[in-house]
Parts: structure tokens; sequence; C-alpha cells
């Protein structure tokens, strides 16, 4: 369980960046033959000024990703962008199928060849010295008509990224804020929505507040907490990810260090 919940929180990529040389989660392109990484997320690549592509080569061999950003245009003040993203998870699935350590899926069920694919238009803009990023997408699930529906897996994070496969298809909004506040220090804030059309399980949303120190345009450290609310098969409530300790703050702690060049 654990190991499905890091997987899915890298490929989300829930660090997002104020400028355009931290690119992630905006809709700037990074530089062209620029590189940006961190410990919890992809190795993104600056293919031009306006193009980038993103793949997480730790989980490559267990769930093959690659992720493609372009930047369009520039319209009242907004950045326009597409990212488009194609992933497999059937070795993942299988690999956490059966009985054993780290087997968290019942042996009884298979997973086929399946195919994710997202497309979305991310704008981004300045606004009260900071960066304002709106998104919206689509979520396709192919190969996954025959799937058992007692496969899944409940548990927050990983449950709305991979009911896709199960529904066939479903929707995605969000906002990312993220601005200086003194020094070296920014904050971030995001809501994102997942949506599942007929699902009687298809509302889901996760928020997560960072707080943010710079060294400078090489490395910067983040802290914060994630909080996720789902319609799941064994009920519909807030959760906390992992259970968390009474002395914390409600939310998933998360820290990173991210790095460019």
């Amino acid at each position: 369980m654990r190991w499905s919940c890091v997987i899915i929180i890298t490929l989300c990529g829930w660090v997002h960046a104020d400028t355009n040389i931290w690119s992630s989660g905006t809709a700037y392109s990074l530089p062209k033959g620029q590189w940006e990484t961190g410990l919890f997320q992809p190795v993104r690549y600056g293919l031009n000024d306006d193009q980038d592509i993103a793949l997480h080569p730790f989980f490559a061999l267990k769930l093959p990703n690659l992720v493609f950003k372009k930047t369009w245009t520039k319209k009242n003040s907004w950045t326009i962008a597409s990212q488009h993203g194609i992933y497999y998870p059937t070795p993942l699935l299988n690999s956490i199928t059966g009985t054993g350590k780290f087997k968290i899926v019942a042996p009884q069920y298979e997973f086929p060849a399946l195919i994710g694919l997202t497309n979305e238009i991310l704008a981004t803009r300045s606004i009260a010295k900071g960066k304002l990023t709106g998104k919206a997408g689509l979520l396709l699930g192919l190969g996954g008509g025959d799937l058992d529906p007692l496969s899944t897996i409940d548990i927050p994070l990983v449950y709305p990224r991979l009911a896709v496969y199960y529904n066939g298809w479903g929707l995605r909004f969000g906002a990312d804020y993220a601005r200086s506040l003194t020094g070296r220090w920014s904050g971030f804030i995001d809501g994102d929505l997942f949506l599942y059309p007929g699902s009687s399980y298809g509302l889901f949303y996760e928020s997560k507040i960072l707080l943010i120190w710079t060294n400078n345009s090489q490395l910067r450290i983040m802290a914060g907490y994630k909080i996720t609310y789902g319609k799941y098969p064994f009920g519909s409530h807030w959760q906390i990810v992992p259970p968390q300790l009474p002395t914390l703050p409600p939310g998933l702690p998360m820290i990173d260090v991210q790095v460019s060049w």
C-alpha cells in the first residue's frame, strides 16, 4: 500500500513552482537543455524553449510513463499550454497481486494490458505577486472493460487515478497558486478535482499546502501536507494518508528536494 501511494504521488508531480525555471505544474515549458527533478518527482528535460518531456526513471520498469508538454501562446496575460501523458500500469498492478509481502490485491484477480492517457490544458498568469495556474483535463483508461470491480485498490491517491480504467474516462480540474513570502521563502496551495461520470464512486478532491525555501535557481526544499476527500466503495469521507500521528496537524506530511541544471 505504501509503495502504491508513493508511485501515484510521484506521477502526479505534487511539487509545483512559481518561476519559469521551476516549471512543473505550470503552463511554462523548461528552457531548451534544462533539466529538473526531485526526490519524489520525474526527471524533466527541455526539448526547446516551448516543449519539454518528463519521465520517472525509478518506476519506468514497473509503470512505464511519459509526459509531453507544449507551451502554445500568450493571450490576455495568460500563458497557454497543453500536456499529454501516457501510462502503462499493468506490470505494477500484477506485481502487487497475490499473497505475501507487499501484495495488496487478492490473487484471484488479473489485470490485462491497461493504457492510461491524460490530456490537459494549462493556463498560467501572474497575479497578486504570484503565479496562478488553472487546468482542465480529459482522462482515458483503455483496456479495462473486463476488470472485476472488486479488484480496486481502495486507498486515497491511488483509487482516484486507477478509477479511470474501471470507468473508461474521467475529468480533472484544478488550480494552483504560488507566490513569494519573504526572502528565500515562498508558499504554494492547490486543489484538484477528479470526476468519473456514471460511476457510483466518481468524486475525489485533493489539496496541498507547501512552504518552499529556494537557495538559488538550482536548488530548493519544500515541506507541507496533503488532504484528500473521496467517494470510495467503503464510504465517503475526508482521509489522512497515512494514519496521522496525534501530535501532527491533519494531512499528509510531505518533504522534497528539487534541483535544476
